[in-house]
């Protein structure tokens, strides 16, 4: 089974989450969106979207390529995940930014949490880090969810035996 990981990022954590499901998912071909557009995703069995989530909005180039590939993403074995750090809100930015169609015909789609790393962001959006990493308590601490990534792994994995 030909498997395609496809996602966009903006800091690097939706990008190591790409690199943690294609070392774990057998012969997975990785795309980032930033680099590659033209991708002939009609070879692949399964296809595996992954995308920040920016002020509760998916990333430009995953919308572009949700959009420009409706007809096939919707007739093939499709997952989703987003990075994000308010995890309470991830069912909402899916209804947001997913045409339903395409979440309701999904294998699966999860969040992965985040990561809010100061080195990594610029301008405006270090700022808004600062500010709301101060407001942020270790129980609510933004983070990987190594849990739903296992999980993510495991659905996948039982589908395609």
């Amino acid at each position: 089974m030909k498997k395609l990981i496809v996602y966009s990022s903006k800091t690097g954590t939706t990008e190591k989450c790409a690199g943690i499901l294609g070392q774990n998912l057998i012969d997975a071909t990785i795309i980032n969106l930033a680099t590659i557009q033209n991708e002939d995703i009609n070879k692949y069995d399964l296809i595996i979207i992954g995308s920040p989530i920016r002020m509760g909005m998916i990333d430009k180039k995953v919308k572009e390529f949700l959009s420009k590939n409706f007809n096939i993403l919707r007739n093939k074995m499709v997952c989703y995940f987003i990075c994000c750090g308010f995890n309470e809100n991830w069912k909402q930015y899916y209804e947001q930014n997913f045409p339903k169609e395409l979440l309701d015909n999904a294998m699966i789609y999860e969040t992965f949490g985040g990561e809010m790393d100061l080195e990594k962001q610029k301008g405006f959006d270090k700022f808004i880090v600062k500010m709301v990493s101060k407001k942020i308590d270790k129980e609510n601490e933004i983070r990987l969810l190594d849990e739903n990534i296992n999980r993510f792994i495991e659905t996948i994995n039982n589908v395609i035996k």
